[in-house]
């Protein structure tokens, strides 16, 4: 019996690590996260969840209840992580950013957010703001030719030249994507968890 009670309190603290219910040392890897909603988002409570990579799995690390517009998280981490915020319940579309020590601000706006204080989740802003600016040419591409299609000025030398530049801008978008996830830190984890299965097959077989 009291080895069955010794092999349960390990794997109890075990599952604790990193999240700030570990009474061990972790002196310098304390985080403190704030998220500021704008006033056209409501959400009443957060939860806040990690990604373990040994396992694949997520693990709840808090839960943070709405003051003054503001969500706040503290805790301990080891290593940066892929982390999420799932808003009120599981219905809801949840944010993902990069979990590390230090004090994290993100301010959340309905089409875009912001970070202060954190240099893993500005270099994946920075990716995302460039993913967003090739997507929306793809759009602007296309929807030059549906109004030239609807016109009826569309020629041949268009459609290729539009079909040409849709290719391109999709390839540029799929390599960087690859480069940015063989890099293997923390933010390459996280454009591979949110980004990586929307790769074609061949971009794909050059993942590391």
């Amino acid at each position: 019996m009291k080895r069955i009670l010794y092999t349960i309190a390990i794997l109890l603290s075990m599952a604790l690590a990193g999240c700030g219910n570990d009474t061990r040392d972790y002196s310098g890897m304390d985080y403190t996260v704030t998220i500021t909603l704008d006033n056209s988002l409501h959400h009443d409570s957060a939860t806040l969840l990690v990604l373990e990579e040994e396992y694949d799995k997520l693990r709840q690390c808090g839960n943070a209840e709405l003051k003054n517009g503001t969500f706040t998280f503290t805790g301990q981490t080891d290593k940066p992580k892929v982390a999420l915020i799932r808003w009120d319940n599981d219905s809801t579309q949840p944010f993902h950013f990069i979990l590390e020590s230090g004090e994290t601000h993100i301010t959340l706006k309905p089409t875009a957010w912001s970070t202060k204080g954190s240099k893993q989740n500005a270099d994946y802003l920075e990716y995302v703001n460039w993913r967003n600016g090739i997507m929306d040419a793809r759009v602007a591409t296309w929807q030059e030719y549906l109004n030239m299609a609807a016109d009826s000025s569309l020629t041949h030398e268009d459609e290729v030249r539009m079909a040409r530049q849709d290719s391109l801008l999709n390839d540029s978008l799929q390599r960087v994507t690859v480069e940015r996830i063989n890099r293997k830190d923390a933010v390459g984890r996280i454009i591979r968890e949110r980004y990586g299965k929307q790769l074609d097959q061949a971009h794909k077989r050059m993942l590391e």
